[in-house]
């Protein structure tokens, strides 16, 4: 088990959405619900910098047909949560695989959520290279 392994989610200070890059094409300003999965669940999927690459190989491998290229969109919990009861959203972190993920019920505004972004690229080996993450 590595130092990163080991790091309680909840003491993450940013979370990350994952989309593709039609999902990061139209990407609206304001009131996003997110993807059709997030949707379809009633919440916003994120994940912090140590729980990315599971999550890139359990729904983006290779045969997902996601393609060799993804967005990565950087969540500030602390701004986020300080302004989630005045805009109506709940943040929580929910048990899912045998650890907690971070789930957003309501729309946020990537405009102002997202405080960075990243495109990420599949190496020849079939996983997406990282690089250096907040947690």
């Amino acid at each position: 088990m590595t130092s990163s392994d080991s790091r309680d989610p909840r003491a993450c200070t940013v979370v990350y959405k994952i989309l593709t890059p039609t999902e990061a094409a139209t990407l609206p300003p304001k009131n996003w619900a997110g993807t059709s999965l997030d949707v379809k669940d009633g919440f916003l999927h994120l994940s912090t910098a140590d729980q990315l690459p599971g999550v890139l190989s359990r729904y983006f491998s290779k045969e997902s047909g996601v393609g060799d290229e993804l967005r990565i969109y950087s969540i500030s919990r602390a701004k986020l949560e300080e302004s989630a009861h005045a805009r109506g959203i709940k943040t929580q972190f929910d048990p899912v695989h045998g650890t907690v993920f971070y789930h957003i019920y309501g729309a946020i505004d990537p405009e102002s959520d997202f405080f960075a972004s990243k495109t990420i690229t599949r190496s020849t080996e079939g996983a997406f290279e990282l690089g250096g993450l907040e947690f």
